[in-house]
C-alpha cells in the first residue's frame, strides 16, 4: 500500500491475531511504532493484549498495558476489557478484581468477562456474585456461567442453570447446547442425557456438525454407546471428518473398548488430509494412544504432528509428553518437553505427571524445584501432583508433604480443596498413618466429599485395616447414596461378609436405575493388534494355548511359594471354584498371552482399565521369578514393573 493509515495497520495486527500468528502481530506492532509521527489507538492495544493473552506471553502483556497507561488508554473500556482477559490467563485472581473495580464504566463484556475469570481461578461462587449484580445479561452471559460450571465439573449446576434459561426464554445458540450436552456427559445419567438429546433435536439443531459430535461424546460419556454408534454410522458424510472420527475414537477409549478404537484410529491415520488436520484433533488422538498404551501408533502421530508444523502448538507439545509417560518412557517425555519452544503449566503438570504414573516421586519432586528456580507459579492441579509425588518416593517425606500442603495458601495464594485433601489422604494411608488420616478428615475446614473417604478406604485396602476401613465405607454410603461407583462398593462389601442375597438385590437395582459397571479389562498389543481380555474370557483364537500358559504356570508358582487369595472372588461358590475363578482373570490372560506373543528378552506390557486385584499382583510377582521375565502392568493407579518377585509399587497401590 502506497499509504497506510492506523486503520490499515489495526486490520492486518487484528486478522494474524485471528490466525494465531502472535509473533507476527508484536513484529507489526513495533514497525508500526517505528513509522515517524504515528500513533497507536485504542483497538491496536486491545487486539495486541488479547494476543498475549492468548500466547500467555505475561512480559509483553504487562508491558503493553504500561504503554498504553503512559499514552492515555489506560481507561479505554476496549482495552480494559482485553486487560481482564489477560490477567485472568496470565495473572492471578487479585490483579483482575482490582481491574475491574477501578472501572468506573463497565459493559455487557466486563461483566461476561468477569464470570469467566472467576470460572478460570475456579471461584463459582464469586463468578455467580457477579452474574446476580449484573444490570443486564443475555445468552452470551448464560452461555459463560454454563461453560463454566462444566469447566469446573458442575454438572448439575450447570444443567439446573439451562432449566432457568429456557424458562426465562432467552435464545438457545449452538454454544448454549454443546455446554449442556458436555454437563450430561460431566452427569453420566442416562435418562438425562436423553431428555436433553431428544430437547436438541426437537429444536432442530441435530444437524450441525459440532452439535452432532457433542451428541455423540455426551452419549459415550453416559454409557449410551450404541446410540453413539447409531449417530455416527447415521452421518455419512461427515464420518471421514476430523470432528467426528476423533470424538468416536475418544468414545471407545473411555469405555475402554481399545478394540474398536484402534481401526478408526488407522482410519483417522489414513484418511484425513493435511489440510483439516488440526491442534485439538491431534492432542485427542495422541491422548487415546496414552491411554491404551499404544506408543507405536502414538508415534506416528507424532509425526503427523510434526509433518503438519504442529508442534509449535504448546498443547499438541503437551499431549506427546503424556503419550510417552504413558507408555513408560520418560526419557523421551523429557526430551519432548526441552525441545519444546515454550511451556505453560499444563506442560509442567505433564511431565509431574508422568513421573507420578510411573511411580518416580523423587524425580518428580525434582521438577518441582526446578519450577520453583524458575519461578512458575503453581495451579491447583500441580498442587494435586506435588502432594500425590510423596506416595511414590523411596523414603518416607511424610513431613516435606504437610510443609509444601500447608504453605499452598500463604505462599501460593491456592485454597486446599477437596482433591487436596484427599490426596494428603492418600499419602498418609500410603506410609500407614491410617488414624492421622482419619483425624485429618474430620477436621478438614469445610465439608468433607466422598473423594476424602474413598481415598482413606483404599489406603485400608492396603494396610488390611478392616476397622477404619467399615468407618470410610460407611461414611461413603451415606453421603453419596445415588452414586452408581457407591452401589457397586455396597455389593462389593455384601459379598466380601457373605451377604450373597443383598449383594443381588444391589446389582438388579442398578440394572433398574440403568447404572453400568465397567467390567475389567486387560489387553496386550502385538503386531499393530490389540488383544483384549475379559475375565473367564474364551473368544481369543488362542484361547486353548493361553489356558495352557495359565495352568503351567500356576503349579510352577505353588511350588514356588504362591497361595492363592480367594478373598479377591465375590461370588458364592465353592472354595475350588474360586481358585478357578482367580486363574481367569483378565490380567491373568493378557500376561499368559502376552508371554507367547512377545520375545523373550523384551518385557510383557499390558493395560488394565481397573485397578489389579491382588491376588494377580501376587501372582506376576512369582511369574517373573519362575519365567525369568519382566512384566510390565499399567493399571488405574500406575504401572507395576515386575521382576525377580518384586514390583516397582512395593505392594502400595
Amino acid at each position: 500500500m502506497p499509504e497506510r493509515d492506523v486503520a490499515s495497520w489495526n486490520t492486518v495486527i487484528s486478522c494474524v491475531v485471528k490466525d494465531g500468528m502472535y509473533e507476527r502481530a508484536f513484529e507489526l506492532f513495533h514497525r508500526m511504532l517505528a513509522v515517524e509521527s504515528f500513533r497507536v489507538d485504542y483497538f491496536t492495544l486491545s487486539s495486541l493484549v488479547i494476543s498475549c493473552a492468548r500466547c500467555f506471553a505475561t512480559k509483553e502483556g504487562t508491558a503493553i498495558h504500561a504503554y498504553a497507561l503512559k499514552i492515555g488508554y489506560g481507561a479505554n473500556l476496549s482495552v480494559k476489557n482485553a486487560l481482564i482477559e489477560f490477567y485472568a490467563k496470565c495473572g492471578c485472581v487479585e490483579d483482575v478484581e482490582t481491574l475491574f473495580n477501578r472501572m468506573h464504566v463497565r459493559d455487557v463484556y466486563t461483566w461476561t468477562e468477569m464470570i469467566d475469570a472467576y470460572m478460570g481461578f475456579g471461584n463459582v461462587d464469586s463468578a455467580l456474585e457477579i452474574f446476580s449484580k449484573m444490570p443486564d445479561r443475555n445468552c452470551v452471559t448464560y452461555n459463560a456461567l454454563l461453560a463454566g460450571f462444566c469447566q469446573n465439573g458442575e454438572g448439575f449446576r450447570a444443567l439446573r442453570w439451562f432449566c432457568r434459561m429456557v424458562e426465562e426464554g432467552m435464545e438457545i445458540s449452538d454454544f448454549t447446547l454443546t455446554s449442556v450436552l458436555h454437563a450430561c456427559g460431566l452427569v453420566k445419567d442416562s435418562k438425562s442425557s436423553e431428555q436433553i438429546h431428544a430437547f436438541v433435536l426437537k429444536i432442530k439443531s441435530g444437524t450441525n456438525n459440532h452439535i452432532k459430535a457433542a451428541l455423540l461424546d455426551m452419549c459415550t460419556r453416559c454409557g449410551r454407546m450404541e446410540d453413539a454408534e447409531r449417530i455416527f454410522h447415521h452421518s455419512p458424510l461427515e464420518r471421514s471428518s476430523s470432528i467426528m472420527l476423533t470424538t468416536m475414537i475418544c468414545g471407545y477409549a473411555r469405555n475402554s473398548e481399545p478394540d474398536k478404537a484402534i481401526p478408526l484410529i488407522c482410519q483417522w491415520l489414513h484418511e484425513v488430509h493435511d489440510d483439516v488436520v488440526d491442534e485439538v484433533a491431534i492432542a485427542s488422538i495422541l491422548g487415546v494412544c496414552a491411554d491404551l498404551g499404544f506408543r507405536k501408533l502414538g508415534e506416528q502421530f507424532y509425526c503427523r504432528a510434526l509433518k503438519c508444523s504442529l508442534l509449535r502448538d504448546i498443547g499438541v507439545g503437551n499431549a506427546v509428553i503424556s503419550m510417552y509417560s504413558k507408555c513408560g518412557d520418560m526419557e523421551e517425555a523429557n526430551k519432548v518437553f526441552d525441545k519444546m519452544p515454550a511451556h505453560d503449566i499444563v506442560s509442567w503438570n505433564s511431565l509431574l505427571a508422568g513421573y507420578n504414573v510411573n511411580r518416580q516421586g523423587g524425580k518428580a519432586l525434582e521438577v518441582w524445584k526446578k519450577m520453583q528456580r524458575g519461578k512458575i507459579q503453581p495451579d491447583t492441579v500441580t498442587c494435586v501432583l506435588i502432594i500425590s509425588a510423596y506416595r511414590h518416593t523411596n523414603s518416607n517425606l511424610i513431613e516435606h508433604c504437610k510443609d509444601f500442603f500447608r504453605s499452598m495458601k500463604p505462599v501460593y495464594n491456592i485454597e486446599p480443596n477437596s482433591d487436596h485433601y484427599a490426596c494428603l489422604v492418600g499419602v498418609l494411608g500410603n506410609w500407614g498413618l491410617l488414624e492421622e488420616a482419619e483425624e485429618l478428615i474430620e477436621n478438614i475446614p469445610f465439608e468433607e466429599t466422598a473423594s476424602v473417604w474413598r481415598a482413606l478406604l483404599d489406603s485400608c485396602g492396603i494396610h488390611k485395616n478392616a476397622i477404619i476401613g467399615t468407618r470410610a465405607a460407611k461414611k461413603i454410603l451415606s453421603m453419596e447414596p445415588q452414586d452408581p461407583s457407591t452401589y457397586i462398593l455396597k455389593s462389593n462389601l455384601y459379598s466380601a461378609s457373605g451377604r450373597w442375597n443383598c449383594s443381588e438385590l444391589v446389582r438388579e437395582e442398578m440394572k433398574e436405575r440403568r447404572f453400568r459397571k465397567f467390567p475389567g479389562r486387560s489387553w496386550v498389543i502385538n503386531q499393530d493388534e490389540v488383544h483384549s481380555f475379559f475375565a473367564r474370557d474364551k473368544s481369543h483364537p488362542e484361547s486353548k494355548d493361553i489356558y495352557s500358559v495359565i495352568d503351567i504356570l500356576f503349579m510352577e508358582c505353588l511350588r514356588a511359594g504362591y497361595k492363592p487369595d480367594t478373598s479377591f472372588v465375590l461370588h458364592d461358590v465353592e472354595e475350588h471354584q474360586k481358585v478357578n475363578f482367580l486363574l481367569c482373570h483378565s490380567a491373568k490372560l493378557a500376561v499368559s498371552f502376552g508371554l507367547i506373543t512377545t520375545r523373550v528378552g523384551k518385557p510383557v506390557r499390558v493395560v488394565k482399565n481397573i485397578h489389579m486385584c491382588g491376588d494377580c499382583h501376587t501372582f506376576l510377582k512369582y511369574v517373573t521369578v519362575v519365567t525369568k521375565r519382566e512384566i510390565h502392568v499399567r493399571d488405574a493407579s500406575g504401572f507395576h514393573c515386575f521382576a525377580d518377585g518384586e514390583c516397582s509399587c512395593r505392594d502400595n497401590w
